[in-house]
């Protein structure tokens, strides 16, 4: 084996431990007027995005599809007349999307609406019961979205948890946070639910992470977050594979960042991946696709109203298996064919899929019994392989 190619190997567990740094790159503005804390929500390789409040402090309804293999904008239906709001929430079952609560004129809402993107049309669904809630977090497990915190009139953080069936139109309320929670940032995968951030009924913003078991409908304490500084309000946290990811918000101090973080549930830790070089930011909307991590909107740290979009390719989940499983990448860097190799468990049927320098798919398939990849057709650089859960670096020559 040459020297380089055994750094390479070496490299890629490495990286299981720290992670990389990756570039950002600025895609075609959001096509509405600029806005924030607007939601997000992605269907079938299509986001999202609208609502929130515009320049001019005027609530928005307006609804706009982002194409996540052309990476364009496309109008959809707005909101029905006179449901314009800010500081909602949304979601999806993966067929439908969902706006639910939020603000409007002073009132906080417990309605939702529900998107089809077949009919092109907003439909109203069952109401929360009780009060309305602004600044609430959600995420969705299974066919159950959970609404969790929040704030209404007489409340300036709330630590009330709701579930909505999105197959049965139905709430229910389960057991309450440990902690009051206003716009703190919320995403699932594997089965639970986290929650990161936010600002208690003191005033007080949090730097820890909470897990959810929908099982036990129970809150454990995960983990602190890492970065210097306070905890944050406005920030926007996805889920990729065992990771979470990250991004902008406001600390106590108003200060906005532009970092980008991850945190691995298997190894427990916290990684500074990127920054982005321009405005700092808050109250975005973000949404992933793959291994790439998207931003749109938000206000800056001058509460100037924001409609840049941006996205990077974020290297996850390159950290050991839980059951210490490791993968065995050779040749790399490769100019033919790469194979890959399990200490454990068989790759066989595994579907792949590589991934640019700016996050665009250029090869995917499924592994073979050679667990062989072709690469020749690929342009020399560097390039993100995602198997089985997992993502790691490869070169071609």
């Amino acid at each position: 084996m040459s020297f380089i190619r055994f750094i390479v190997i070496i490299s890629f567990f490495l990286l299981s431990l720290r992670g990389n740094s990756q570039t950002w790159a600025q895609l075609t503005d959001f096509p509405g007027l600029e806005r924030d804390d607007g939601v997000a929500f992605v269907i079938n390789n299509k986001a999202y995005c609208g609502s929130g409040l515009q320049v001019g402090w005027v609530l928005a309804g307006d609804f706009y599809s982002f194409d996540l293999t052309t990476e364009t904008w496309t109008t959809v239906a707005s909101l029905p007349a006179g449901k314009e709001r800010q500081y909602a929430c949304g979601f999806t079952n993966g067929t439908n999307g969902f706006v639910f609560g939020g603000e409007a004129g002073g009132s906080d809402l417990n309605d939702l609406w529900m998107y089809s993107p077949a009919t092109n049309s907003w439909t109203a669904k069952a109401s929360k019961p009780g009060n309305g809630v602004r600044g609430a977090s959600c995420f969705v497990i299974g066919a159950i979205a959970y609404i969790i915190g929040g704030a209404y009139t007489t409340n300036d953080a709330i630590n009330e948890v709701w579930a909505y069936d999105m197959t049965g139109n139905t709430w229910t309320q389960k057991n309450n946070l440990p902690i009051t929670n206003w716009r703190g940032s919320g995403a699932a995968t594997n089965g639970k639910g986290y929650l990161l951030y936010g600002m208690n009924s003191l005033y007080a913003y949090s730097r820890y992470l909470y897990e959810y078991n929908p099982i036990a409908d129970s809150w454990t304490y995960k983990s602190t977050f890492a970065g210097s500084g306070t905890g944050k309000v406005y920030a926007n946290m996805q889920a990729i594979n065992n990771d979470l990811v990250v991004f902008a918000g406001k600390d106590s101090l108003n200060a906005c960042n532009n970092q980008l973080w991850t945190y691995n549930l298997i190894s427990n830790s916290w990684l500074s991946v990127s920054t982005l070089t321009a405005t700092l930011r808050k109250g975005g909307m973000g949404f992933t696709n793959a291994g790439t991590y998207y931003y749109t909107c938000g206000i800056s740290q001058a509460d100037v109203r924001l409609k840049e979009t941006w996205k990077t390719a974020v290297s996850v989940g390159i950290r050991e298996l839980e059951n210490k499983e490791q993968f065995l990448i050779y040749p790399n860097p490769a100019s033919d064919f790469i194979t890959i190799k399990s200490t454990k468990s068989t790759l066989l049927n595994k579907d792949y899929k590589i991934y640019n320098i700016i996050g665009a798919m250029v090869s995917s398939g499924i592994l073979d019994e050679k667990n062989q990849i072709d690469v020749s057709s690929l342009s020399q650089g560097v390039y993100q392989l995602h198997l089985a859960g997992y993502t790691a670096k490869i070169l071609k020559e």
